[in-house]
């Protein structure tokens, strides 16, 4: 197949560079993704699915002694928690809404004409 040495180890380089190519390319792909989401929206939701959380154990452990001062606070903490997952599932759900067809075709246009 090959016919000397520095034609193979030309060959072997291309490969190489071919797989770390698409790897950096799989890394780049993940770091955009995180970046495209915004990240004090992430973080705002996972405080409140935390803090809700947090609210609900001490209410169901007993800390809070009237119990219906620990009724409100645990429905409140409760819908916290839910008010946070719908969020987190929101900021993600929509982190691929500009990845459609349509868009990028677009971005074919745009990277052909440069």
């Amino acid at each position: 197949m090959f016919d000397d040495k520095k034609e193979k180890s030309h060959f072997l380089r291309e490969l190489h560079i071919e797989e770390t190519t698409k790897r950096v390319s799989r890394i780049n792909q993940v770091m955009e993704q995180v970046h495209s989401v915004n990240t004090l929206h992430l973080i705002s939701a996972m405080s409140q699915i935390f803090l809700g959380s947090f609210v609900v154990a001490l209410t169901i452990l007993g800390v809070i002694k009237p119990i219906w001062l620990s009724t409100i606070i645990s429905i409140f903490g409760s819908i916290t928690t839910v008010i946070g997952l719908f969020f987190t599932y929101q900021i993600f759900s929509e982190a691929d809404a500009f990845n459609t067809l349509l868009h990028r075709a677009i971005k074919r246009v745009i990277n052909s004409q440069n």
